[in-house]
Order: C-alpha cells, then structure tokens, then sequence
C-alpha cells in the first residue's frame, strides 16, 4: 500500500503535466489559426468585392479589410511567455504599402507603431526600428515591386520579414526564454506561409481581371473588325456625294455668311466622319507580317517634321531629342510612323496652348526607349486604366480607335509600353522595342 502511493503521485503529476501541456497546445493552434483566419480578410475581401464598383470603392472597401486585420491582430496577439508576443503586422502594413498606396501605408505603419509605444514594453524598440527601416525601403521600392513577377514579389515580402523574425529572436535568447524557442521558429513559419498564400492570391485575382478585361477588349476589336469592312464601304458611297455636293454649293458667290458657315461645317464633320471610317478600315485589315529591318531615327524624325505643322497650328513646341545614332530595329517601319502620329497627335490635342510635345529615343541594352511626353490635362487613374479600350477616349469627340490601333501595331512588333499620367501635369508614353544587330 505505502508503494503504492508514490507511484499513484507521479502518475498524477505526470496526467497533470501533460494536460496542461495539451492545454497550453491547443491555445498556441488555436491562436495560430485565428491569426491566419483574420489576416484572410484581406485577401477575400479583394476577390468578393464587386468588379463593377468605382476604382475608389473598392479601394476604400480593401483598405478597411486591412485596418480591421492589422487591429485585430494586434489586440489578439499569440503570448509566448510574460515578455515576448507574437502578431502579424507585418503583413497588413505590406500589403497596404503595395497594394493601396505607399502613403496609406505609412500611415497604417504610425498607427500601429503608436500602439506599440503606448501598450508594450521597451523591447519592442528594436521592432520600432526595424519598421521604420522597412517604411523607407517601401517607399523606395514600391514601383520596383509593381512591375515584378509574382515570384519577386514573394521574394520581397519574405526577404523584408527576415529582420522581423530576427528581432523576435533576439528578444528570446535577450530574455532567456529558449524553451519557446521551437514554437517561436514555428510561427516564423506559419506566418511566412500566410504572407505567401495572400501574396498569391491576390496576384491571381488581379491577373484574372486582367486577362477577362482583354477577352472583353479582345471580343469588341473582334466584333469592330467583322463589321468595318461591309459598313465602311456603304457609308463611303453616299458621302462622297454629299460631300461633293457640299464642296459645289461652297464654290456658289450669292450664298450668305450663315450659309456658307454651315456648309464649312458639314464639310468639316464629313472629313472627320472620313477619318473614323479610315480607322474601322485599318482595324478590319489582315495583319501585315512584312518584317524588316530598318533605322529607326530617320522614321522618327520625318514623323517630327510631319507633325510640326499641325502643333504650330496650336502654338504648341514640338521637340525631338535623339541621343544615339543609328538605332536598328525589326519591323514594319509605316506602321511605327502610324503609332507615333497617334500618340504625338493626341498629345498635342491634350495641351489647351503654349505647351511643349517632347519625343526622346534612348538607346538600352538590347533595347531602344521612346517617349513621347506632355505637359497637358493628364489623366485620372480611372481613365489611365481605360485607355485603349473601343469607344473611349479623353476627348469629347473621340472614339479611342486611334491608340487601339497603335497598341495593336505595338504588339504585332513584340515591343511593350508603359503610361505614366497624373491630372493637369501631362502624360508621358513609354515604348520599348528590341534592338537588331543585322542591318
């Protein structure tokens, strides 16, 4: 009996021990997934909210998601000891620096910073720093971020979490609580995956829109295209009539100035009826796969020549700054002067007077740059991510066929470009195109 009772103690401790041990367990799981549940928001409110909201919308109704993330899990953190917590901050303030907007996120960042100083301890000094660090290094790097691939963009966010995680480490082996240094290792873990799987996800929602809003694009070109040729040619037939009978009632001397105002006027619209019927024409024509190889710097200058005289027309300076000589490319060199005079032509239309036109070719490795740029209205986001749509267009009596066709010919030559456009500071067109080492 007496043997007995020693062995039914330790029994005890032991069931003891190892309850509270699945107790303190099941706590650190159970936290764990909260966090991951929580930090979730934000990427499903991305893909639940509604594509036909206003661009501003879904902004404001994705940086609440991140707000209520990042509050939650600072309120909630997971307590590994008296001294150390862990939550995901982090992740919130990145993805709002990279997704909302640098700003937003800096001021995400202060906020949660300002918790930290008011509820924590001084410890949490060396996290103050490392985030402050990392807003900078944010600002630096958010137009970097955003034409990288998704594999970088993982890279970046993991590669900036290092320090985190570091600092967290140290704060453990600071204040001799190694025992929880294998589920502090675990949550390092756990979080990186969770910044990985939002990451993902919201790249994967983005490049779904994008590629539904080139099919959509893609289907109305398409329709356009099947229905210019049969209609052009109708529409053609009686306008020339009318417009040669407009021209000989213009040449008749006993018309009055009303008169011959209104016909100057018509005589106007049939012209640029003309050029609309011109564009549907060229969008209804099989691709010309003529490639060749060509200097690109004459092109360039005899489209400057050519369109002086339509900016002197609106007192507008029309530069050309040309840095290397000779510049070869491959391709259709008429159809490059048609892109050029689109884009030169719409940007002298977006200068009300006394503007300046700028055309700059440098010369990259394997690459040549061309940038048309003005100092004209500019353009919201919402127009900038419209541009080049069917039936759109910034001026009041456009129809966009215009920069369709210029994108289109941008495409058929296997180059890339890039808008860069901010409201009454003017709008700077990018265009890239490989270079030829054959001449």
């Amino acid at each position: 009996m007496k043997q007995e009772y020693p062995t039914k103690c330790i029994m005890f401790i032991y069931e003891y021990i190892t309850m509270l041990g699945m107790m303190l367990l099941y706590e650190f799981i159970t936290n764990i997934i909260l966090h991951f549940l929580i930090l979730m928001i934000i990427p499903i409110t991305k893909i639940i909210v509604p594509s036909k909201y206003h661009h501003k919308k879904k902004v404001g109704i994705f940086f609440v998601s991140i707000l209520l993330s990042l509050t939650l899990t600072i309120l909630f953190p997971v307590h590994l000891s008296n001294h150390t917590v862990f939550d995901l901050m982090y992740i919130p303030i990145f993805i709002c620096f990279f997704y909302v907007h640098k700003y937003t996120g800096l001021c995400l960042l202060f906020f949660a910073l300002i918790y930290r100083l008011i509820e924590s301890d001084t410890s949490d000094v060396f996290l103050i720093v490392n985030y402050l660090v990392l807003a900078f290094i944010f600002h630096l790097l958010t137009k970097f971020y955003q034409k990288s691939s998704l594999r970088k963009k993982i890279l970046i966010g993991l590669l900036f979490y290092i320090p985190i995680a570091s600092t967290r480490m140290i704060i453990f082996f600071k204040n001799q609580e190694t025992q929880f240094f294998i589920q502090a290792l675990f949550l390092v873990f756990v979080y990186a995956l969770t910044l990985i799987l939002i990451i993902y996800m919201i790249e994967m929602h983005q490049s779904h829109l994008l590629m539904r809003e080139t099919i959509q694009a893609a289907d109305k070109l398409n329709a356009i295209s099947q229905l210019a040729a049969s209609i052009a040619h109708e529409i053609r037939n009686p306008m020339t009539t009318v417009k040669g009978f407009m021209q000989l009632m213009h040449a008749e001397q006993n018309l009055t100035k009303t008169q011959i105002q209104y016909i100057e006027v018509s005589l106007k619209e049939l012209e640029r009826t003309n050029q609309m019927i011109n564009d549907f024409l060229t969008l209804s024509k099989p691709a010309n796969n003529t490639v060749i190889t060509f200097d690109l710097i004459p092109n360039i200058q005899d489209v400057t020549e050519f369109m002086k005289s339509y900016a002197h027309l609106s007192n507008i300076q029309l530069q050309c700054k040309i840095t290397h000589y000779p510049i070869y490319i491959d391709g259709n060199a008429n159809e490059l002067k048609q892109l050029l005079i689109n884009f030169i032509k719409n940007a002298i239309e977006a200068i009300n007077e006394n503007g300046t036109v700028e055309i700059e070719v440098i010369s990259l490795k394997n690459k040549v740059k061309i940038t048309v740029r003005d100092n004209g209205k500019g353009m919201s986001k919402e127009e900038l991510s419209r541009i080049g749509q069917p039936y759109f267009s910034t001026k009041t009596r456009g129809t966009g066929l215009g920069l369709m066709i210029a994108f289109d010919i941008i495409k058929k030559m296997n180059g890339k470009y890039e808008i860069e456009s901010n409201e009454n500071e003017g709008t700077a067109i990018h265009l890239y195109f490989s270079t030829s080492d054959s001449v």
